[in-house]
């Protein structure tokens, strides 16, 4: 499965991890886990990656790298977690001087520079890394197991959602005989800022809802910069108005910066992949985003008669 990507591997001394924008569990666990891993194997290779990660993670798992644009341009870069290279958080990316990618994401076939696996049923990019690592027998030490398993629990919502449960678990299992702390990762991943109860109450006075079983929350920048923060701040608190009963779809939007919006999108039981392509976005079947320009109004319109014609042709 992973022949082409260890082929490239092996053809470079230099290699640099991507990760996309915002990253999540799945993006850092991912990056923290391949680096490792490939240093283990490749001692005289020069192995980094890149990106802000997760910072409340940093003292278990630790931190992403600082790599200078001299190192990057002779790299291999291999991009996790993410559609394309312009998804990813280091757009110094383009500077690399050969790619691959593993990603679970749906394909949008937007990824043409090198090599890629792509498997859509993996419950996370996590899973697809530790596969790579148990293919090629190479050795999970217990900083990789542990931002392995952060990533898969964060990207099946706390092992809720998973095409294959059975292969999910036995991973899984194995990185807790490995030597994982569930309770500490975990604990840590509960960990908000203080901020978080101003976003929790704003989402909360602000949810608005449609005769067409759409419940949703739309915060502008005015909003934002009264609260202080981010629209991805914003969008990633999507949970918050999950399974509303009538309500099969569910949305965070906020208006960024550059008067574009972000969204984060969920489903119970329709395919919200198939809306976010319209903006250019990506994700799984119940779960995608997407972050784009444009006029705020046109977009959240447009946004919604999507999720009205969605559920109207699926109940039907």
């Amino acid at each position: 499965m992973f022949e082409k990507i260890i082929s490239k591997i092996e053809e470079h001394d230099s290699i640099v991890i991507f990760g996309h924008r915002n990253p999540d569990g799945d993006c850092y666990g991912s990056e923290i886990a391949l680096r490792n891993i490939l240093r283990a194997k490749y001692p005289t290779k020069s192995i980094y990656c890149v990106g802000s990660g997760l910072k409340k993670f940093y003292d278990i798992i630790g931190p992403t790298d600082a790599v200078i644009d001299e190192t990057i341009v002779k790299s291999l870069a291999i991009l996790v977690d993410a559609n394309d290279l312009e998804r990813s958080e280091d757009q110094r990316i383009y500077k690399a001087l050969d790619f691959a990618k593993i990603d679970h994401h749906i394909d949008t076939f937007t990824f043409t520079e090198g090599p890629e696996v792509i498997d859509d049923k993996a419950s996370s990019t996590c899973e697809l890394i530790y596969l790579f690592a148990k293919e090629n027998n190479l050795e999970i030490d217990l900083i990789s197991a542990s931002a392995l398993y952060l990533g898969i629990m964060t990207d099946t919502g706390r092992f809720q959602f998973a095409n294959n449960f059975v292969r999910m678990f036995d991973i899984v299992r194995d990185l807790c005989d490995l030597g994982v702390d569930p309770i500490l990762l975990n604990k840590t991943n509960n960990l908000v800022p203080e901020i978080s109860l101003d976003i929790k109450a704003f989402i909360y006075s602000h949810v608005r809802k449609t005769d067409d079983g759409i419940i949703y929350v739309y915060a502008t920048k005015e909003d934002r910069e009264k609260i202080g923060v981010t629209s991805a701040q914003i969008c990633a608190n999507t949970s918050l108005i999950s399974y509303v009963a009538g309500h099969p779809i569910w949305f965070v939007s906020a208006e960024t910066d550059d008067g574009g919006i972000q969204t984060e999108i969920r489903s119970s039981i329709f395919n919200v992949q198939e809306i976010v392509v319209h903006f250019g976005g990506g994700g799984h079947t119940y779960a995608a985003g997407f972050t784009t320009k444009g006029h705020k109004e046109g977009i959240l319109k447009e946004l919604l008669a999507l999720c009205a014609e969605t559920i109207k042709k699926g109940s039907n």
